[in-house]
């Protein structure tokens, strides 16, 4: 089985947590605020937390602007 860190997440449609932190540059703590808060929705295959990329991207493009004020 090969390493989990070598796989190219760029083709994968669902992320560990450890790929989505990687991957976004969130640390864990705050990716799981994130989750929390429903920013960002996580489902669970067994025992393991997984997100979809496309969920990922979108809860990315909804964070606020650097110098906007809402």
């Amino acid at each position: 089985m090969p390493n989990m860190e070598s796989r190219d997440v760029a083709h994968l449609n669902a992320l560990t947590v450890n790929e989505a932190c990687k991957l976004s540059g969130f640390g864990r703590t705050t990716f799981y605020r994130l989750v929390k808060s429903r920013k960002i929705t996580a489902r669970k295959v067994g025992r393991r937390t997984i997100v979809l990329l496309d969920e990922l991207e979108q809860a990315l493009k909804s964070l606020p602007l650097v110098g906007r004020t809402a």
